[in-house]
């Protein structure tokens, strides 16, 4: 037993030594908080973080806090106690005349039932949903917004009765001491219980749950299972190592039971057995803590705020706080630490601690071991202690010389049996045995050396150097020259470099071939480790981890603040195994190489909503339509990872939206929205939220008046329809007159073809042909004369005609005046396209007035032989141009002064009653063939457009 409380004694002073410094993330006054004095803190059912403090209760969500004083309801601002339950309410303690719960940020507060009673509730206890304010007299219970009392004890006796919440057990009866209690059963029987553990003057008690009762005092706490009226007593030493502990106390915690007290916190198990204890360095001088979700350990002081530490960082150890670590040596297989004014320590793998190996109080330059000379180098700016395993550690002391410092060396290699040391001049040549200078090379602002391939070269802040045949020669890569600051340079394999600039990352070169490290641009790269293919960078800002693909390497992750590092100021980076140490200003970092980051996002939830800048309450999201208008949406998320980003939401309002639209920001407008209902919905993650809210209807958008509009609307339609219907019948009757009095135009159309002089004169022909005795020709004359008649009366029926059909009849009656003429007429058709013209319809009866008119008043007049053309022209497939041409005596002959010809007048008006019916666009215009010339002609142009 004693060698079993030696070893836990010895373990808990491992853990002291690793937890005390730990990166604990402080939360003050500067975060946020009303005041550094914190008594409590909890978690509620939805994850939000409350601090209990002397200037008022917070609510922390990760990002921002929210502080209720007695500006928002409570009776005063010096709250030391609080519950979280199930419900949704935060029940919160303090000295004073009305207590009660702060839910959906709303604070309620109630009065006792007895006047002005002051409640003072240092022993309460949570049942369930159900809060009992105990003190040391009085148990009270809230019943419809009062305080009711359901105990009162004489401070005189000395056995107060304790009031217990059970379906069972009325009280419990303890002796000052605690070493025995009794329990009042609800039938009035009683059982004495001993072996409570003697607890003197315990500092708290309380009911937990239904079933369990605890005592606590400095050096143990006692459970009592109210169901089995077994009891269990635990004392801190056996359990955590501990002593003694001030302010403990026992707290129901996300359905958990915990434990907590000045230095430690823990939960206990099914036993009542502590368990995932953290104990707590002792200068934080923390009071009380709590273990959350996620399992980040939050941190009460009296004096100094609060804090945080995630589980992330448990899992880290950190030595030598605020102590500027330049580098980490491998030497022998051992991890050498340069520990600035305090010398180089040896790492322990197994107890991942750094233990004093040489003392140095000045500063250090670096821990070199040569294989060749199996010999350890530790050098300072003042001396090199040489170590070799069979002789004492031998000294060289620099400071009789008379600048009183290590100009022989800062790192050595050894190269062509001789040691090569850098100092601020250049590089020395050292005799191995005694560190005797040799001979100097001029070099300024080195950094580096190194041997590789059995080449010696130098990291200068003006590029890559290699000292060859008693020379210092520039490195140049196929002829180029590299200027660039080179900080250090590493080994990567038999064949490649790593060159690490001050300001441009990192290089990897074969010293022919030369390219940069991806995403190392403008890095400040102090060095690297190199891990079978990986590269581990330590630089300015954190640790860059690379990896070998297919012969080029990519950037797998960085190790930053969240990840634990102590500064991004990275010095140095080691890789042991399954731990990476990092070397900062500001102490080293021991992190797992697999470290996970915890996600602490415990959920989103819609923060505020503002309609045109007026806050609404989510359980009031009802308003009135404005125009213009604007929702406002502010969005926030509980999320207590360390150095969290920006979360990306999806967001879509329903029935406006159907896609999901995503946004970084927490403030999501919708402008002028109509009235209606709405839902909104948010997700990110796992976690989707939703608001619904409506845009009531003015009086003008309101049902009632839609449908008047609505009947207003039918009556007019119908009456327009009655009008258009009307409109319609009128505009038939038109069109029909419009018929008629077109069939009256083309049967005068018809009548003035058929002049008389063109049936007497054929008559006339046919009588003389018979007179010759012609009987031959007077057939064929009448046979013609009886078709073309008989073509025109069926034509007349018909409103439009193919061309091919014009042509034939305009051919017809062609052959039949030149009959009549014995050859003095000529005629010729010309078609420039015949493409479509056996489809392509015209109006009937159109040309041939024309074409009669050309025959009888332009070539009949005229002494000699007279020809008519007709041209038909397409311009396009619903366009038609038709020239009629003859060379007769011209219109000027053969017209009135005073009146038209008058086939051509009915010509016109069919014309305008044709585009009228806006079904052709026709345009007609005749003019003389040679009007500046003696010679006479007559053309006639019809451009006929079919819509």
């Amino acid at each position: 037993m004693k060698f079993l409380k030696i070893h836990i004694t010895l373990v808990f002073i491992l853990i002291w030594s690793f937890s005390y410094s730990q990166q604990y993330t402080k939360i003050t006054v500067k975060e946020g908080l009303p005041s550094n004095h914190v008594y409590k803190i909890i978690q509620d059912t939805n994850g939000f973080i409350w601090f209990a403090t002397d200037k008022g209760l917070v609510k922390y969500n990760g990002n921002s806090m929210k502080t209720f004083t007695t500006r928002n309801g409570l009776s005063s601002n010096d709250v030391w106690g609080l519950h979280a339950t199930t419900d949704g309410k935060v029940w919160y303690l303090s000295k004073t005349s009305k207590l009660g719960y702060i839910k959906n940020d709303s604070v309620y507060a109630f009065e006792s039932e007895i006047k002005d009673e002051i409640f003072a509730p240092n022993y309460t206890s949570q049942i369930g949903n159900k809060i009992i304010l105990t003190s040391n007299s009085r148990s009270h219970h809230l019943i419809n917004g009062k305080w009711k009392l359901l105990l009162s004890n004489n401070l005189l006796k000395n056995k107060p009765k304790i009031y217990i919440k059970h379906p069972n057990i009325a009280f419990l009866d303890s002796s000052t001491n605690l070493d025995t209690v009794k329990i009042i059963y609800q039938n009035g029987k009683t059982k004495v219980l001993t072996g409570l553990g003697n607890i003197k003057n315990p500092i708290n008690r309380g009911q937990i749950t239904d079933s369990i009762f605890y005592w606590v005092g400095e050096k143990k706490y006692t459970i009592l299972n109210l169901n089995t009226s077994k009891i269990y007593s635990r004392n801190y030493k056996d359990e955590i190592g501990l002593e003694k502990s001030k302010y403990t106390r026992i707290n129901l915690i996300n359905n958990q039971i915990q434990i907590t007290g000045k230095g430690f916190v823990g939960i206990l198990d099914a036993n009542f057995h502590i368990t995932k204890s953290v104990l707590i360095p002792s200068k934080l001088d923390a009071h009380f803590a709590m273990i959350d979700k996620n399992e980040t350990l939050w941190i009460a002081t009296f004096l100094n705020g609060a804090y945080q530490l995630s589980k992330t960082k448990t899992n880290i150890k950190y030595s030598f706080e605020h102590e500027n670590v330049s580098k980490t040596n491998a030497i022998k297989g051992e991890i050498i630490a340069n520990i600035y004014n305090h010398g180089f320590f040896k790492y322990n793998a197994d107890q991942k601690k750094f233990s004093p190996y040489i003392k140095e109080n000045e500063y250090l330059f670096s821990a070199t071991y040569i294989d060749s000379l199996e010999t350890e180098f530790y050098i300072s700016k003042n001396k090199i202690k040489v170590k070799k395993s069979s002789t004492k550690t031998k000294v060289f002391d620099f400071t009789k010389f008379p600048f009183y410092t290590n100009e022989t060396a800062r790192k050595l290699v050894y190269y062509n049996n001789y040691l090569y040391g850098d100092f601020t001049g250049g590089i020395n040549k050292i005799d191995s045995k005694n560190l005797e200078i040799i001979k100097y090379y001029n070099q300024r602002g080195i950094n580096n050396l190194i041997t590789f391939n059995n080449q010696f070269l130098i990291a200068t802040t003006n590029g890559l150097k290699q000292f060859k045949n008693q020379e210092i020669k520039e490195v140049t890569f196929k002829g180029i020259r590299f200027t660039k600051s080179i900080l250090s340079i590493n080994k990567i394999s038999e064949t490649h470099l790593l060159l690490n600039t001050d300001g441009f990352g990192s290089f990897v070169t074969d010293l022919n071939d030369i390219y940069q490290l991806p995403n190392s641009d403008y890095l400040i790269v102090n060095n690297a480790f190199i891990e079978n293919k990986n590269i581990w960078l330590a630089t300015n800002s954190g640790v860059y981890k690379y990896f070998l693909h297919k012969n080029h390497y990519r950037l797998e992750k960085k190790l930053l603040l969240a990840n634990g590092l102590p500064s991004l100021q990275v010095n140095d980076v080691f890789v042991l195994k399954d731990d990476v140490i990092v070397s900062t200003n500001n102490g080293i970092a021991i992190l797992p190489k697999n470290q996970k980051k915890s996600n602490d996002l415990l959920d989103i939830y819609i923060d505020k909503l503002s309609y045109n800048n007026h806050l609404i309450k989510p359980n009031n999201s009802t308003f009135k339509y404005i125009a213009n208008n604007n929702i406002n949406i502010s969005v926030s998320s509980i999320d207590f990872s360390e150095g969290n980003q920006n979360l990306s939401y999806q967001y879509k309002l329903e029935p406006l939206q159907t896609n999901w639209k995503t946004t970084e920001t927490t403030n999501i407008n919708f402008n002028d929205l109509q009235a209606n209902k709405y839902i909104f919905n948010i997700k990110t993650h796992n976690f989707q939220k939703k608001i619904e809210f409506t845009i009531l209807p003015l009086w003008y958008q309101t049902l009632w008046f839609k449908a008047t509009v609505l009947l207003i609307l039918i009556s007019l339609f119908f009456r327009t329809v009655w009008y258009l219907s009307k409109r319609k019948q009128v505009q038939k009757s038109k069109k029909i007159l419009q018929e008629k009095q077109l069939s009256e135009i083309q049967l005068k159309a018809l009548r003035s073809q058929m002049n008389p002089h063109f049936v007497f004169n054929s008559l006339a022909a046919i009588q003389y042909f018979i007179n010759e005795n012609n009987f031959e020709d007077s057939e064929k004359y009448l046979v013609k004369f009886s078709k073309l008649i008989r073509r025109f009366f069926e034509l007349s029926k018909e409103t439009t005609i193919t061309l091919k059909e014009e042509i034939e009849l305009l051919t017809n009656y062609l052959e039949i005046e030149k009959l009549r003429f014995k050859e003095k007429l000529e005629f010729k058709i010309n078609i420039e396209d015949k493409v479509g013209f056996e489809k392509t319809k015209i109006p009937t009866m159109l040309l041939q007035p024309i074409v009669e008119n050309a025959v009888n008043h332009g070539i009949f007049n005229k002494f000699d032989t007279g020809k008519v053309t007709i041209n038909f022209i397409k311009i396009d497939d619903k366009t038609y141009q038709v020239l009629i041409i003859d060379d007769g005596v011209g219109f000027v002959n053969t017209q009135s002064k005073n009146k038209k010809i008058k086939s051509s007048r009915v010509l016109q008006q069919r014309l305008s009653y044709l585009n009228t019916s806006k079904e052709w666009e026709i345009e007609y215009f005749t003019e003389e063939l040679y009007p500046e010339k003696d010679e006479r002609g007559n053309k006639s142009t019809f451009i006929i457009k079919n819509k």
